[in-house]
């Protein structure tokens, strides 16, 4: 039997507004498990991983850690005890190499200043140990948003945590760079490691977790093992209702056209942000437009 990790236990969290993010959760994770929270926006998932990161304080509850209580005071008091956490926005500097991201905070120094060849060196010895590489000399605003993701990744990895938070990680990311972080994933957890993933993506969570934790308007409605439950099962615990996982259109019956874009390009300094963009919306029709985060 895998021992258990983690436990929160009767975390509750009142904001001053008013607002009860969390009520009474008691929440649980075991070593070398990817473990989902799940719950629609605002049911309290991640004010209770920034109590477990130490970005919040609990009004109430007590946080153990492999077996004994610890208040968590700091995110950097949570990445010494073993826990890291890669926000959905992320926290880099842009205009910094990968390597001189990755050593904020732990500068590598000979004789008084950074030592950019021990900071080049340590990027590159932590990319080899999780079989993630990347260039250390990369500007990180030149990086596409999977690779700026794995940088992340790595920062909190090198940190050496055994727990690694992960808040909406596909978000922003395209099918191939999901499946990419995906074998990612289930490398770092087979090397023993734990992960606690946070979404709200039906579809990922059976396909990557081991067990799910609901969250619902602040409250917990259990643990579950994912391959015990449905996706329409974990979407009622959700939402406390039925939910039509799939909807039955019918045939549009489009009409004229209403609005037209042609040839439509648009620069910000330097940098393209449209390129020759034309489209056309009819009445009677519903135009999705997709790509993710940074296409225009």
């Amino acid at each position: 039997m895998k021992k258990t990790i983690l436990e929160m236990k009767n975390i509750s969290k009142v904001y001053s507004n008013g607002i009860v993010a969390n009520q009474g959760v008691n929440f649980s994770v075991t070593e070398g498990e990817i473990h989902a929270l799940a719950g629609e926006n605002g049911a309290g998932k991640s004010t209770l991983m920034k109590v477990l990161f130490g970005i919040e304080a609990p009004d109430e509850g007590e946080v153990f850690w492999e077996g004994r209580s610890i208040h968590i005071k700091s995110p950097l008091h949570a990445i010494k005890t073993g826990i890291g956490m890669v926000h959905q926005h992320f926290m880099l500097v842009p205009s910094l190499t990968v390597a001189e991201n990755m050593i904020l905070g732990v500068e590598p120094k000979r004789k008084g200043i950074i030592d950019y060849k021990a900071a080049v060196r340590f990027t590159k010895e932590t990319a080899e140990k999780y079989n993630l590489p990347i260039d250390p000399n990369a500007v990180v605003a030149s990086l596409p948003v999977g690779m700026k993701q794995r940088v992340e990744i790595l920062k909190a990895l090198s940190r050496g945590v055994k727990l690694l938070i992960l808040d909406e990680p596909t978000a922003v990311l395209t099918p191939q760079e999901t499946e990419e972080l995906f074998r990612q994933l289930l490398e770092f957890k087979n090397q023993g490691n734990t992960i606690i993933f946070i979404s709200h993506k039906l579809g990922e969570i059976k396909q990557i977790c081991d067990r799910i934790t609901i969250m619902r308007a602040g409250k917990c409605m259990g643990t579950y093992d994912v391959a015990k439950v449905t996706e329409q099962e974990i979407s009622s615990l959700m939402v406390g209702r039925d939910v039509m996982l799939e909807i039955k259109k019918s045939k549009p019956e489009l009409g004229d056209k209403i609005l037209e874009v042609k040839n439509l390009s648009k620069k910000s300094g330097e940098k393209l942000l449209l390129n020759d963009v034309s489209l056309s919306i009819r009445s009677g029709e519903i135009m999705g437009v997709a790509g993710v985060e940074g296409n225009g």
